[in-house]
């Protein structure tokens, strides 16, 4: 069966992240509306929401999931995509602030390479949140 995974992230984000997660059905939202509309219809098996999300609403998807309870313990990985535009904001807040909302995995992909060997990093870190 496959794997199903709710992308919450802006258009930026999904070239790099269908290369990652080739092979598993990747669903891709825009806007908290829609994500909430996403998640009412068949079950995910995880959840990506991106720091830049529906403009910067990733905190308001992570504190709808931990309160529904059919998607209280979906795994959930906020991702860092690209560059922030102001330099006020410190992934390490954002980081502590997203896991105190209940998130697995704080992934900054500006940290891995671009390219095959990068993204097979990645694929293993969201590969053991997948694992039975």
């Amino acid at each position: 069966m496959t794997r199903r995974i709710l992308v919450a992230d802006t258009p930026l984000a999904d070239r790099r992240l269908a290369a990652i997660l080739s092979g598993y059905e990747l669903v891709f939202e825009r806007t908290l509306d829609a994500a909430g509309r996403a998640l009412a219809g068949p079950r995910f098996d995880i959840v990506l929401v991106g720091v830049h999300f529906d403009e910067s609403r990733m905190f308001d998807l992570l504190r709808q999931l931990r309160t529904t309870a059919p998607h209280a313990g979906l795994p959930v990985v906020c991702v860092r995509s690209h560059q922030f535009v102001s330099p006020a904001i410190t992934i390490e807040g954002l980081e502590i602030a997203a896991k105190a909302l209940g998130c697995k995995l704080f992934l900054d992909l500006t940290k891995y390479s671009d390219d095959a060997q990068g993204n097979a990093e990645v694929r293993r870190l969201l590969d053991g949140l997948l694992a039975p």
